[in-house]
């Protein structure tokens, strides 16, 4: 476990010298490639860990045998991370490499959201840690791949262009088809909180919930074969009603601190995306598999706590040099209970086992700490 410690402490604290106190872009660029490439090298220099590790090197080694034409007929719906092996096999990269380079870029994708969209890249990077974002890609390569078009499609959303939005979304979903069930959040994460909307989607999440396993035996027929294969796993089981509850307590940090994001679009979209992350979880008291739909909302969660924290107010008194005297007096203690209940967030998900990855494991460890599956 210390291997996790070092990353999000020593990555937060440079990250405070170099864009907290300096705040100029080049330290910041700086500072999150530096952030990208840590998270590069750990990432890849592990052995066994995540759940589907052997699964991902073992359809590594089986796309050395395929052809393209094969591609296409097994994995036509969703075939470009296949095609990704392919063309890697046939460059001889070992899955090493490979595995490398998927991994550089997704923590560019995040790394450039955050130099985007982030008022605190510090925060959002250690965020993406104690979150388990960075547990996430080390487990669910092909979603965490969705995922990262889901970053590159984000200004788009906010930006209302929707047909770039579409386009990254869509290449997206031909890494993980699940990544097209999130179109809507285009126009969901965009609209304004009411009691006539809060109504209806509550009544509607509740229809659903209440009639949730007739509506997936009606959908899966029509679902590609490996979906339904699902129902014979342990995916299909429920889990309890604990795994919920960071998804209410983080709508409730959003909606308590709502006043502090002073954009009225960003807080229509972080307030939506924390209410629909937490809806989601709790769809996963009826079955677990349901949980993966749950990360694209709550990535934007490495914006809104940061958002939170800094205040237009704060930005302000920053950018003027005032050093002597504090415009938002609220910005350490809303600091500390941000950062606090990630930091709890990051304790419970290593209690729980999250994509089965922790303690770290490195490839120096594998003649002598876990059998080879």
């Amino acid at each position: 476990m210390a291997i996790y410690y070092f990353i999000v402490l020593g990555l937060m604290g440079l990250g405070y010298v170099l864009t907290e106190r300096r705040r100029e872009p080049k330290w910041t660029v700086c500072y999150l490639t530096v952030s990208c490439l840590v998270l590069t090298f750990f990432a890849s220099f592990r052995y066994a860990i995540g759940f589907d590790y052997f699964s991902y090197r073992n359809i590594y080694k089986m796309m050395e045998e395929w052809t393209f034409g094969d591609i296409f007929s097994v994995y036509w719906h969703e075939p470009l991370f296949y095609i990704l092996c392919k063309l890697s096999c046939l460059l001889g990269c070992s899955f090493f490499v490979f595995l490398s380079g998927i991994n550089l870029f997704l923590f560019f994708a995040a790394m450039r959201f955050i130099y985007l969209e982030s008022k605190m890249p510090w925060v959002s990077v250690g965020l993406y840690i104690l979150l388990q974002f960075f547990a996430y890609n080390m487990n669910l390569i092909r979603q965490s791949i969705a995922l990262a078009f889901f970053l590159f499609a984000y200004p788009y959303l906010k930006n209302r262009r929707v047909v770039w939005f579409g386009i990254f979304m869509f290449i997206g979903g031909l890494f993980h088809n699940s990544l097209w069930l999130m179109m809507p959040f285009y126009v969901l994460l965009n609209q304004e909180w009411s009691g006539k909307y809060l109504g209806i989607v509550a009544a509607a999440a509740g229809g659903i919930y209440g009639f949730c396993d007739w509506i997936l035996e009606i959908l899966l027929p029509f679902l590609p074969e490996k979906y339904g294969n699902y129902l014979e796993t342990y995916f299909w089981n429920s889990n309890g009603m604990v795994y919920a509850m960071p998804g209410l307590i983080y709508l409730g940090i959003l909606y308590g601190f709502r006043k502090r994001i002073r954009e009225s679009l960003l807080r229509r979209i972080y307030l939506n995306s924390a209410l629909y992350y937490f809806l989601i979880s709790l769809f996963i008291t009826k079955h677990f598999i349901l949980e993966r739909f749950s990360v694209y909302p709550f990535i934007l969660s490495i914006l809104a706590l940061p958002e939170v924290i800094a205040s237009d107010s704060y930005r302000s008194y920053q950018e003027k040099g005032e050093k002597e005297e504090k415009q938002d007096k609220g910005y350490g203690w809303v600091l500390g209970i941000c950062l606090g209940l990630a930091g709890g967030y990051f304790f419970f998900a290593v209690w729980k086992g999250f994509h089965h990855v922790y303690p770290y494991v490195s490839l120096l460890q594998r003649g002598y700490s876990l059998p080879d599956r």
